[in-house]
């Protein structure tokens, strides 16, 4: 059903208008919870690199593919168009140290020190993956689509590495990182049978 406007719908014009719309849309993106992801890559003299994401979903199961929002301003950034492949690595609840690390709020961390945090190991591509994550994807990059702020990676998996199906992932909302059971699911079954 489509219900009639009531008034209350705001029609903007001009730059104050446009901010007001930006400032509408950072407050309803904070009400979009979100899993949390560290995407990495290597630079071309053998540096590692990595963020943490919130931006990241799949675009195809054949060939399986995904894409990722990176801020072209961070260092990932800068040396993604250079790199033929780069690892998500899909984050749990007893990663929440590794996100608030490689999301820059870990005082005096930057670029390779953030590795510091978790267990990390190079796959066969030469990319690093965090070594007790849930998944990890392994790309070859496609594809770089750029836009305004960000780039959008769109890479073909190469390589999958699953650990625990059952473990309580990171998620983002709110600005707080907080965490997502295997229970918690919407239709989730108590001994776990589905519908």
């Amino acid at each position: 059903m489509l219900i009639p406007s009531n008034g209350s719908t705001r029609f903007r014009e001009g730059a104050l208008a446009a901010m007001e719309v930006i400032d509408d849309f950072i407050a309803g993106m904070r009400r979009l919870a979100s899993g949390v992801s560290v995407v990495t890559a290597v630079a071309a003299d053998g540096t590692p690199c990595g963020m943490t994401a919130t931006a990241v979903f799949s675009l195809s199961v054949e060939p399986p593919s995904l894409v990722v929002g990176v801020n072209k301003g961070n260092r990932l950034g800068e040396i993604i168009p250079g790199a033929a492949n780069f690892a998500v690595s899909i984050l749990g609840m007893r990663h929440r140290h590794v996100a608030e690390a490689f999301a820059g709020k870990v005082s005096g961390l930057w670029g390779p020190t953030r590795f510091a945090y978790g267990t990390w190991r190079y796959n066969g591509e030469g990319v690093p993956i965090l070594d007790d994550a849930p998944a990890c994807f392994v790309c070859k990059i496609d594809d770089i689509i750029e836009r305004s702020t960000h780039l959008l990676l769109i890479g073909t998996v190469t390589n999958v590495h699953l650990v625990d199906q059952d473990a309580a992932l990171l998620v983002h909302y709110s600005r707080r990182f907080t965490g997502l059971g295997t229970s918690d699911a919407v239709g989730s079954h108590p001994n776990g049978s589905g519908p």
